[in-house]
């Protein structure tokens, strides 16, 4: 028995598919260190957050049936508390539980080797940018930061449009209001209702903005501004944080604005440094969880006897496994491969419903078809292809971090490279908590770098048209 999982030890393809998943995050690590360096970039922050949430950590979750924080438990208080509920009910439900387990790991193994495969293939593709890429990194700390003025006129009209178009919205649907009222409640299950019926704007146009466009537009527009010395620049920049902040904090969740003030640090701190070493891990991971535990105490109202930083440890570390977990017990288990009706325009070409796997899953786990339930990139892969929408979807993403680095970053310290990077941010947190399609597009894991790129590339073609006719 292992942590109260009887005959563990006798069923050596389950003990196999756990040793295969920690070779594979172990051979990622190698990866992290001697291939990728310690360098700050799309594809190593992509690497550590997948190893810091789908590592070690989701072999524990399993391991041990989900015992809310097993070992902060275990060995400080001594207390080894019940399996999460999650697991009695699938266990339940299903003749095979081992079953699950072993696909999930299986799973991990082949996201990892896919991420990897991902990343090399735009290696070879593009050598050449690749060596400028990193000369470019190494070179970082030393070179000063720059900006293409061919953008400034394009960068300056893209922001003041985003801003106005951000107050609009924000006027218009009283945003002002329902954050002075949410904060004006005391009772944390008042919040909670207030926050289902009146969180986050009806406009889908001004949730990709607010999520995707406008945090690597203030970054831009600020160092852009600062390296010009072009007030306007600034002023613009100005508007556009205050009507980002306010759609923040509007969205009545601690993560949004949390991790819109890492991504303004992030641009920050990539002024002084780019090179990842043990103390900038250390202070920077301290500084990234404290500061998520006090935006959490400032939205959630907390019942006596309930340890905050228990529950933080909970809500980063283990939900996010249990609901890839619930992917993997549903499919096919409980509900046949949805073989693209997950995916809105495969699902019109085939010519079936679409079907949206984070609602399945919440209908077959918790008996609630109108909630959703998303999850790592990778559940979506295996409920609509199995195992070969996992490795896909790996390669796919470990491909577009790659690209996005090669695009960007070898050309030195550029106010637009580090507006990108603080960008990717928040799109690499989507892809961790959702499906592929909504981190490229909502998340902006692929809007924001796209958008950025167009809008350098019309610099440049609207420059150089004025030196032709000058």
């Amino acid at each position: 028995m292992l942590f109260g999982w009887p005959g563990f030890l006798e069923d050596k393809t389950l003990v196999t598919s756990y040793i295969i998943a920690a070779t594979a995050m172990l051979a990622t690590v190698f990866y992290l260190f001697l291939q990728l360096r310690a360098y700050l970039s799309t594809t190593y922050m992509l690497v550590v957050a997948l190893l810091l949430i789908y590592g070690p950590a989701s072999l524990i979750y399993t391991l041990t049936l989900g015992r809310p924080h097993f070992l902060i438990s275990w060995l400080i208080f001594g207390v080894i508390n019940d399996p999460h509920d999650i697991f009695v009910r699938i266990r339940s439900r299903l003749p095979d539980f081992d079953a699950v387990v072993i696909s999930m790991n299986l799973s991990l193994a082949l996201m990892y080797a896919g991420v990897i495969a991902g990343i090399e293939t735009v290696n070879r593709l593009a050598p050449i940018r690749a060596a400028k890429e990193a000369l470019a990194l190494s070179n970082w700390n030393s070179q000063p930061l720059r900006d293409e003025d061919s953008t400034r006129r394009l960068l300056l009209t893209a922001i003041l449009i985003l801003a106005l178009f951000m107050l609009y919205v924000s006027i218009s649907e009283k945003h002002l209001s329902i954050i002075t009222h949410f904060f004006s409640i005391k009772d944390n299950d008042d919040r909670d209702l207030f926050r289902m019926n009146f969180a986050g704007s009806q406009s889908y146009t001004y949730r990709v903005v607010l999520s995707a466009l406008a945090p690597m537009f203030v970054i831009w527009g600020f160092l852009a501004g600062a390296t010009r010395r072009s007030w306007g620049l600034l002023a613009a920049a100005a508007l556009l944080l205050a009507c980002t902040l306010i759609g923040k904090i509007e969205s009545l969740s601690k993560a949004p604005p949390a991790f819109f003030i890492l991504q303004l640090m992030l641009g920050a701190l990539l002024l002084l440094t780019n090179r990842v070493s043990i103390w900038l891990l250390t202070i920077g991971g301290l500084a990234v969880f404290g500061f998520i535990y006090l935006v959490t105490r400032l939205i959630i109202v907390f019942p006596e006897g309930i340890f905050p930083l228990l529950w933080l440890h909970t809500r980063l570390f283990e939900v996010s496994n249990q609901t890839v977990l619930e992917y993997f017990a549903a499919f096919p288990h409980m509900h046949p491969y949805l073989w693209g009706a997950n995916i809105r325009p495969i699902a019109a070409l085939l010519g079936v419903p679409y079907t949206p796997s984070f609602t399945t899953v919440a209908d077959i786990w918790f008996g609630e078809p109108g909630i959703t339930n998303p999850a790592l990139f990778i559940a979506d892969g295996w409920a609509d292809f199995s195992y070969v929408g996992v490795i896909v979807y790996s390669i796919i993403v470990g491909a577009l971090c790659r690209a996005i680095d090669l695009t960007f970053l070898a050309n030195g310290k550029s106010a637009v490279a580090v507006a990108v990077l603080g960008a990717s941010v928040w799109g690499l947190l989507t892809l961790l908590t959702t499906a592929l399609n909504i981190a490229l597009f909502t998340g902006g894991l692929l809007l924001a770098p796209a958008l950025a790129a167009m809008l350098t590339l019309s610099g440049r073609i609207l420059a150089s048209k004025d030196l032709r006719t000058a």
